[in-house]
């Protein structure tokens, strides 16, 4: 008991201390310095509208320790600033930000046909319109519980009930093992494109991190190949006793001769959702009027925010994934109201995909209740 109670503390520490982290480096507010004072002169700043028939920029008010106040646009104008993210919000091009979204949720039918290939080989029939509504739903679960870990949960419980080709409920090991393989080949896809895009803007030297990204793809497909070809059937421990009755159909769920085409099939359906889930990122950016001073760190940063969003501390990834794109933006060139911009903007279609989720979960029917037995009692 006390190593899981251990084990959840510094998960939430971690995450505190990364909402501590941006909450520390990312204004809310724009903030100004007149540019020929030191910086440590600057501070947050108010930027008013213009008045209707006035010429030239507003006025704005300094917010100073002492109190606020207000200036004249004139003098306003010659700040130097550095916008903060409600300022890198409103510069947001609604049109583009629309088109974006309509892209994420045209990808969700990429992303469960990829699960669907994986439960398809395992007998477990469902048809694209059925995995799709479930990954949906799972997306509200994936929202409220820790990480990615909660939704993967609700996948799991969805399916488990469906039935077989055979006629037999599906085995919760053998769905275990389709949404572990559908999130290993998930994340392994995206750190693999991520790792290309970073040699591709990065030349010869796209940083350490690149590699250690593109060493992610090549260890799954390693462990791939052990489980597949090595003799694991001779190691007692592993194949008998209670660990033994979920490694065994795991076993024969990999090894199984049409495992390789469905794996290929994810993995193909893989590249497209993770091709588009960096493309809207890289939009969002463009949809903010930035131009990074080195595209590599996009991608990279953009994977390493999916990876360490998994992290399961807490719900939906808050902390983690902020100061990732925070950090690794950063190094783009990008400010980091407006790296923090990315990252809301695209957690917001993530939670109108959870929205549609959770309506679509209750709006299933349910079977309706027996009446009560009467008694036979005299």
């Amino acid at each position: 008991m006390a190593r899981p109670r251990v084990t959840r503390l510094l998960s939430w520490a971690l995450a505190i201390a990364a909402l501590l982290f941006v909450a520390w480096v990312v204004p809310v507010r724009d903030r100004c310095w007149d540019a020929r004072a030191p910086r440590t002169t600057k501070v947050a700043v108010t930027h008013e509208a213009a008045a209707p028939g006035q010429q030239g920029p507003g006025a704005c008010v300094l917010h100073l320790p002492s109190g606020d106040v207000a200036i004249a646009g004139a003098e306003c104008a010659q700040l130097k600033c550095e916008p903060g993210v409600a300022s890198a919000l409103g510069h947001a091009r609604a049109g583009i930000v629309a088109a974006l979204l309509i892209l994420y949720a045209l990808s969700m039918l990429a992303w469960a046909a990829r699960w669907r290939a994986l439960l398809d080989f395992a007998d477990i029939e469902l048809s694209l319109g059925e995995v799709w509504r479930v990954s949906v739903e799972a997306q509200a679960g994936g929202i409220l519980l820790p990480g990615g870990l909660g939704g993967d949960a609700l996948r799991i419980a969805a399916v488990v009930s469906k039935p077989t080709r055979s006629g037999t409920p599906a085995p919760a090991t053998l769905v275990v093992a389709s949404v572990m393989l559908d999130r290993a080949v998930g994340l392994g896809v995206m750190a693999g494109l991520a790792a290309g895009l970073g040699f591709a803007f990065g030349g010869v030297n796209p940083g350490p991190l690149a590699f250690v990204l593109g060493a992610i793809p090549l260890s799954l497909l390693l462990g791939l190949a052990v489980l597949r070809v090595a003799p694991l059937e001779r190691v007692g421990w592993l194949v008998r006793g209670r660990l033994g009755k979920v490694a065994s159909p795991v076993l024969a769920y990999v090894r199984d001769p049409r495992a390789l085409r469905a794996i290929a099939l994810a993995v193909a359906l893989s590249v497209i959702v993770s091709g588009v889930q960096l493309g809207i990122i890289r939009g969002l950016v463009f949809s903010l009027g930035e131009a990074p001073l080195s595209e590599k760190w996009i991608f990279v940063g953009t994977a390493m925010a999916f990876i360490v969003s998994a992290v399961p501390a807490l719900p939906g990834g808050w902390g983690t994934a902020d100061a990732a794109y925070v950090f690794f933006f950063g190094l783009a060139g990008l400010p980091v109201a407006a790296a923090l911009a990315v990252c809301l903007i695209y957690r917001v279609f993530w939670y109108l995909s959870g929205v549609a989720g959770a309506a679509l979960y209750l709006a299933r029917r349910r079977p309706p209740s027996s009446p009560p037995q009467a008694s036979s009692a005299p």
